[in-house]
C-alpha cells in the first residue's frame, strides 16, 4: 500500500484523526478524576461492524464504516451511584468528542469524511468482578458511522 486509506487516516492521523484526539480528551478526564479515590479509567477497546459501500448518485463510492469504542470504569461498588453518574459525564464528553472531531473534519478543505457524525448510540453495563475484591466494572459502549469516500 503506498498511500494511506482513508479509514486509516481518520483514526489514526496524529493531526486530524479521532484516536489522537479522543486520547487527548481522556488524559483531560482522567486528570480531573484523580481526587476520586478508587476509580480509575481504562484503556478503551475499537471494534468495526458493519461495512457497507455504495456507489448510487456519486461520482466516487462511499463506504459506511460502524464504529464501536468500549471504555471500562474500575471503581468501588460502594459508590455506585457516584461510579453511574460519572459514567454518565463519560458518556456526555466522549460523544460530544467524536461529534467536535467528525464536524472539525468534516471542515477540512481536502476531506476524507463525507458526512459528520450525526447519531451516536451505545449502553452502559454494570458488573462486579468476582475475581477482585470489592471491585466493580462500568463498560460504556458508544457506537456510530463513519461515512468515508473510498481511496483509489
Amino acid at each position: 500500500m503506498t498511500k494511506v486509506s482513508n479509514i486509516r487516516q481518520l483514526l489514526t492521523d496524529t493531526k486530524l484523526g479521532l484516536l489522537p484526539y479522543l486520547d487527548q480528551r481522556l488524559q483531560e478526564i482522567a486528570k480531573t478524576w484523580s481526587q476520586t479515590e478508587n476509580l480509575q479509567l481504562q484503556p478503551y477497546d475499537l471494534r468495526f461492524g458493519n461495512c457497507n459501500t455504495s456507489a448510487a448518485n456519486e461520482p466516487r463510492p462511499v463506504i459506511n464504516q460502524s464504529i464501536a469504542l468500549q471504555f471500562f470504569i474500575l471503581g468501588n461498588p460502594q459508590n455506585r451511584l457516584e461510579l453511574l453518574l460519572l459514567a454518565s459525564e463519560l458518556q456526555n464528553n466522549i460523544d460530544a468528542a467524536i461529534f467536535e472531531w467528525s464536524n472539525r473534519e468534516w471542515y477540512q478543505f481536502e476531506k476524507p469524511l463525507k458526512r459528520p457524525v450525526t447519531q451516536i448510540t451505545g449502553n452502559l453495563d454494570y458488573e462486579i468482578l468476582e475475581n477482585q475484591n470489592n471491585t466493580c466494572r462500568i463498560t460504556l459502549e458508544r457506537q456510530f458511522d463513519l461515512i468515508y469516500l473510498v481511496s483509489f
